[in-house]
């Protein structure tokens, strides 16, 4: 099972992701709608993985070029990722970096691939593998030469130093990469999003509040421009926002702005997922800073039920605030 002492103890950074707060005050028929939510998302995301290892033995079948099969492991790869089913998941990125590897045609999407299995580690808290992947990817990129790709490594190498509790590091990268990004003709969205997103929580670990609320602005800003109301974008960018309101010393607002991340997230990760613990135990921390203990706990015991429903099994889970690039949908 999931030690939720480890969540409390990198909550300073974690402190981001991802919902499954059942709302108590909404009433019964509020939760069974959650419910069922939940269990489309799921059905749906099991639909996709059947189908994806089809066509992956079709692929086989036909002697398709390896990188088609690579691509296609990496999907099943993401898909696995999305339902929070972490060995599965390591396991297909790993296929499709083994069909990328000698493949010089192939480079970026092999750093990108590499990046992705990162985000998974991070998610799990292995920080030194994903470390590794990570730059492993920079890497790549700085061969290849394309300036906003080794953007995109610089924002995702500040993930690791925020977890590392590295908030300067984390900070300088961050905004490094975000300015380069902004320059480029066609920036990745979800990786300036993820940037804005890991400079604000890098800020209000270094106690620079203002600066944070503003980057935590510019993110929800960015989101609405760019993504649908109901997105995972909205979600996390508003209950970044909610974050920094609360370091900023603007408790009910941060309340606010965390619930309505939570309230879309609920809707988009399946009950399995790690982060979703991760945004609970992110607003179990406010309600005790802000002395409302029986809350608190409530969080905490539903948390414990929803890990153990869901069988998840991965001691020292953590939560980054970097796996937005894949989860965006």
């Amino acid at each position: 099972m999931i030690a939720l002492s480890s969540y409390r103890r990198h909550l300073p950074y974690l402190c981001l992701r991802m919902s499954l707060l059942l709302l108590t005050a909404p009433g019964l028929s509020v939760c069974v709608a959650r419910a069922q939510t939940s269990n489309t998302e799921t059905a749906l995301s099991q639909a996709r993985i059947a189908k994806d290892m089809e066509l992956i033995r079709k692929a086989d079948q036909e002697h398709l070029p390896q990188a088609q099969q690579a691509a296609l492991w990496a999907h099943l790869a993401a898909e696995y990722h999305h339902a929070a089913e972490f060995l599965q998941a390591e396991d297909a990125y790993n296929r499709s970096l083994q069909l990328l590897k000698t493949s010089p045609s192939d480079r970026a999407e092999y750093a990108s691939t590499l990046d992705n299995l990162a985000s998974l580690y991070l998610i799990y808290g292995r920080v030194d593998d994903a470390e590794s992947a990570r730059k492993r990817a920079l890497s790549v990129r700085e061969k290849l030469g394309n300036q906003s790709e080794i953007a995109v490594s610089h924002i995702h190498l500040a993930d690791i130093a925020l977890a590392q509790h590295q908030y300067k590091k984390a900070e300088r990268l961050a905004s490094q990469g975000i300015q380069v990004i902004e320059s480029s003709l066609n920036p990745p969205k979800q990786d300036l999003l993820s940037g804005w997103i890991t400079l604000t929580y890098a800020r209000c670990m270094r106690g620079h509040s203002s600066e944070a609320l503003i980057s935590a602005k510019q993110a929800v800003a960015f989101a609405n421009r760019n993504y649908d109301s109901q997105s995972l974008a909205i979600g996390f960018s508003q209950a970044t926002l909610g974050f920094a309101e609360w370091k900023s010393g603007a408790p009910q607002d941060g309340e606010k702005d965390m619930l309505q991340g939570i309230q879309i997230l609920r809707t988009k990760l399946t009950p399995a997922d790690p982060r979703l613990g991760g945004v609970l135990l992110q607003y179990q921390n406010y309600l005790i800073a802000t002395n409302r203990p029986a809350e608190a706990q409530e969080i905490h015991e539903q948390v414990r039920r929803m890990m153990s429903q869901a069988g998840v099994s991965c001691t020292g889970c953590t939560v980054s605030v970097n796996t937005l690039s894949q989860t965006l949908r």
